[in-house]
């Protein structure tokens, strides 16, 4: 796309794979996390220790898988620029099969580290932010705006009967320069959740074998509602929300296991495919009828 500027270039390692033999989500949005650090660099936000672009939101489309040894680029510009922070559009391309297999949006905001307050972007920074301008791309996806209840916290999440998807607490290491949990450390947790979430209903990992299916992330959308740091314990709840013919659609609701505050919700969307032919198939009727009961409707 005109205006997008290079900020990764990478290759896919077998440790970054996942027992359906393609890149685990969680590698994705490192990747996109780390866009953030050449576009800083670009904006000359190097002038200006004390101030950090943090992420609110991000929303991670999955186009394609990508296997171990594949080589690919992340193209990124500025969709949005506003007084306190931006919105930046990245593309990842898949060298060795020509496609794109990627796409994030993320809303960052400027944060002062001395005060841990929200700051307005300096003029010179905004000044070398307007030659990374872009439009989106015509063919970006529409977010599917979906139905939520008044609140999404605990005591919601309890009278729904969301499904206990995940629990652990935030390491140091996991954490970005910020002392927040980083992307890529969701994502993993988000990935945990998936699963134990898909076994409530009856998608196994008997049930793929049994069927020679593997599942895939189409699309995830995330909000950052507080900082999640080191020390934190963390527990998801989690929900089905609807099944098509071909997707799925789960959410999960974060929550400080201590304070039982809500820290970040999000909605994803993913399809079954075929192991072999590594194409999307219907989900099956009989996995359909186990799952109805689980359906969570608001």
């Amino acid at each position: 796309m005109n205006g997008m500027t290079p900020t990764v270039r990478a290759n896919v390692k077998a440790w970054e794979c996942d027992v359906m033999e393609h890149m685990n989500v969680q590698h994705y949005v490192a990747r996109a996390a780390e866009t953030v650090g050449q576009i800083g660099a670009l904006l000359g936000l190097g002038s200006h220790p004390t101030l950090k672009l943090e992420h609110r939101a991000e929303r991670v489309l999955y186009m394609r898988e990508m296997r171990n040894g594949e080589s690919y680029t992340v193209n990124t510009g500025i969709l949005v620029l506003a007084d306190s922070g931006l919105t930046l559009f990245s593309e990842m391309h898949n060298l060795d099969q020509d496609n794109v297999a990627a796409r994030f949006v993320i809303d960052l905001g400027l944060t002062d580290t001395t005060t841990g307050l929200t700051r307005d972007l300096p003029p010179s920074v905004v000044q070398a932010a307007e030659p990374l301008l872009i439009a989106a791309p015509k063919n970006l996806r529409p977010r599917e705006v979906l139905s939520q209840p008044p609140q999404r916290d605990l005591a919601t999440a309890d009278q729904l009967g969301l499904f206990d998807t995940a629990r652990g607490t935030i390491e140091p290491w996991e954490c970005d320069t910020l002392g927040n949990l980083h992307p890529r450390f969701f994502m993993s947790r988000c990935s945990d959740a998936v699963t134990h979430l898909q076994r409530h209903y009856g998608l196994t990992p008997e049930y793929r074998a049994a069927n020679g299916l593997g599942s895939a992330a189409l699309e995830y959308n995330i909000e950052y509602h507080r900082p999640i740091r080191a020390g934190d314990a963390l527990m998801t709840r989690s929900g089905l929300r609807a099944m098509r013919e071909k997707t799925q659609q789960f959410f999960h609701w974060f929550f400080n296991a201590a304070s039982g505050e809500t820290v970040a919700t999000v909605e994803t969307t993913g399809t079954l495919f075929d192991f072999e032919a590594r194409k999307s198939v219907p989900i099956p009727p009989d996995l359909r009828a186990l799952a109805e009961a689980n359906l969570v409707k608001f």
